[in-house]
Order: structure tokens, then sequence, then C-alpha cells
């Protein structure tokens, strides 16, 4: 388990990288990783998962790298990266260090680990919560092309309310680069409580009324801790 301060820094590292570039900068781009382990490959799979994440951690360009469990399903895992340069992000999956590892864990899996390039489209700063129990909530949105302005603009509201509830930790809203119309939404909420509430919210009960004749898969929610 990760101690307040670990969390607090997970916290202020996360609003840091989602925060978004200044004008000096380059543009901050983010990658999402599901993977899928074998129920046998599990014990080696979180601590190989966790070498990495400490290890990608510490390159250069890196402003975030983190390893989270999904909820009730020990297997399957998901990592959230953010850098400050596209540039920064393809150098690390072209290092050897990084190769051997994804080679590594391409033993374990039930299937090929699914990853995907964002840009921040709208981002928060963190509330900077130091307890424990964090909820961490990735979520894919999926709407047909024709839909993805109108997606676009429910989110902004959304996530703007959002911000507002109790427990918020952090809401950010990420873009798919190529694929205009696929969002990612990461979350951190303070509890599972607070996270039910907001998910029963009237302003999320809204959303997902407006949101489904535009989707063009299932809505997919999961709930995620720090890895153990």
């Amino acid at each position: 388990m990760a101690t307040g301060g670990a969390l607090l820094g997970w916290s202020i590292a996360f609003a840091i990288a989602l925060a978004g570039p200044t004008q000096a900068q380059m543009p901050v781009r983010y990658a999402v990783t599901y993977i899928e382990l074998k129920a046998s490959s599990v014990p080696a799979g979180r601590r190989t998962l966790r070498t990495y994440g400490a290890s990608s951690h510490k390159e250069y360009g890196s402003l975030l790298f983190e390893v989270l469990e999904e909820t009730g399903r020990q297997n399957r895992f998901a990592i959230l990266e953010a850098w400050n340069s596209r540039d920064a992000l393809d150098k690390h999956y072209r290092k050897e260090s990084t190769s051997r590892i994804l080679s590594r864990l391409a033993t374990m899996l039930i299937a090929p680990d699914d990853r995907r390039m964002y840009e921040g489209l709208f981002t928060s700063a963190s509330s900077n919560r130091s307890a424990s129990g964090l909820v961490y909530v990735m979520t894919h949105v999926d709407v047909m092309p024709p839909y993805k302005d109108a997606c676009a603009t429910l989110l902004k509201v959304l996530q703007s309310e959002s911000l507002r509830d109790h427990g918020n930790v952090a809401y950010n809203v990420l873009r798919q680069e190529h694929e205009l119309n696929h969002f990612t939404v990461a979350e951190i909420w303070a509890s599972q409580q607070d996270f039910e509430k907001h998910a029963g919210a009237t302003h999320t009960v809204s959303f997902r009324q407006k949101l489904l004749p535009m989707t063009g898969a299932l809505y997919d929610e999961r709930l995620f801790t720090e890895i153990q």
C-alpha cells in the first residue's frame, strides 16, 4: 500500500503532467496501455510492471508513468504515462531496455497490450489530497466520427461540473491522436463512495443520456488502484 506522501506525490505529478504545456514548451503527449495477464503470470507480471514503472519514470522527458491494477480483476492493468513531447514518448519505446521488458511481458499476456497515444484536451489541476484509498477511473469514450466535436463539448461540460464534486482529485479528458472521435477520461477520486456519488449525480446521468445516441462502442469505464 502506498503511503500518504506517495499518494500526494502521485496527485501532484498527475496535475503537473495533465495541466498542459506553457507557451514555451512542446505539447505534452500521453499514452494509455491496457494489459491482460494470464492468471498464472500475475505475480511475476506485477513485479515486472512495478520495475518497469519505476525505471521509466526516471527517463528524460517523463512527467508521469503510473501502473494501475484494475479493481476486481487482478490480471488486468493499465499504464498511464505523460511525456514532455511526442519525441520523448517515441524515444522511450525505441529504447532497448523498454523492448526487453515488453518482450518479457509478452510471454505473460492473454492478448497483445492495447496502447493508444493522446493529446490533452481538457485538463485540470489536482486538489492534492493525500488520503489513502484513492480511486483511479479510466474511461474510453468512442463516438461515431460525425459526433466528435459534439462529444468534446459534452466532455468539457462534464469535466467542469465534475471538478466541483466532493472528493474529486483530478478530472482530465484526453483525445486520441489520429482518431479524434476516441477519448479517454482519466479521473482520481478520494474514495469509492465519492466516485459512486459522482456517477449518480444529475450532471453525470445527463451526460450519459446525451452521449448514447453518439456512441460507436460500449462505454468502457474501469476502476483502478495503485499497483501493489
